[in-house]
């Protein structure tokens, strides 16, 4: 009996032992993953909070390019104004001639500085985005590249969801970046766009036939690359690059309509 009893003792301390190191081996593990989901939400907040700060920051240059627009148009454009219409009073008034000349060439410099900050104040506002739709702006887009001559400039759509203000603007910036680097730098015969949504999902693809580029040589740096991935960033969206030299460039974007919409 007393073997036996060693025995069933030996037994009961292997299984205590056994199931010992078998909870501290499932501590650590959901330890382990605790701290993995940890780690991957401070992450996703960390993202998260970095995509607002960009979308903040966008936010902030477009009022104030209204702001500086609107004050333009409000305040400055109106006095000058004034100014024309006094001095073109004072042209009509006086009866010398020498005078009479003086003051029209005062009132053509008045005229052509309204001019153009009535062009500057409609490029800050920019009331087109709030104006037009987004396939009105991507097809007059095309319309300017194509009226160049350089290049053919081609544009699909199949639908649209509704889309904010700010977000037409980014696309529209995208489409632009895109087409600028292509003529500039690609030596491109023709570029397409073509525009999809379908199972709540935005696709946009970009290409164009040109030599192509090294996204990885530093001389490239500089030709909106950036600019194009933070917007992209901005909406939340998904990028690929495709692009090798004498094989053209080719941009996908995706963006959830969730993303869209908000």
């Amino acid at each position: 009996m007393g073997q036996t009893k060693i025995e069933i003792f030996i037994i009961l301390v292997g299984i205590i032992v056994l199931v010992f190191i078998s909870g501290i081996i499932f501590f650590l593990f959901q330890y382990r993953k605790r701290r993995l989901a940890h780690e991957k939400e401070k992450l996703q907040i960390n993202e998260k909070h970095h995509i607002e700060l960009l979308n903040a920051q966008l936010e902030s240059q477009q009022q104030t390019m209204q702001h500086i627009g609107q004050e333009i148009h409000d305040s400055v454009a109106q006095k000058l104004t004034l100014a024309s219409i006094y001095t073109q009073r004072l042209e009509f008034e006086t009866d010398s001639a020498d005078e009479k000349a003086k003051l029209s060439g005062v009132s053509k410099i008045i005229n052509d500085s309204l001019l153009e900050l009535r062009q500057l104040s409609n490029s800050l506002t920019d009331n087109k985005l709030q104006n037009a739709g987004l396939q009105e702006l991507i097809q007059k887009e095309c319309d300017q590249v194509n009226a160049t001559g350089i290049c053919l400039a081609s544009f699909e759509i199949n639908k649209l969801p509704i889309i904010s203000i700010s977000t037409k603007s980014s696309l529209l910036r995208i489409i632009q970046e895109f087409i600028q680097n292509s003529i500039k730098h690609s030596g491109c015969k023709e570029i397409k766009i073509k525009l999809n949504f379908i199972d709540k999902v935005l696709t946009m693809l970009l290409e164009d036939d040109g030599k192509g580029f090294d996204v990885d040589n530093p001389e490239h740096k500089g030709i909106g690359l950036d600019s194009i991935r933070r917007r992209i960033q901005m909406l939340g969206g998904k990028y690929i690059f495709e692009r090798g030299t004498g094989k053209g460039t080719r941009l996908n974007l995706t963006i959830p309509v969730n993303d869209i919409n908000a």
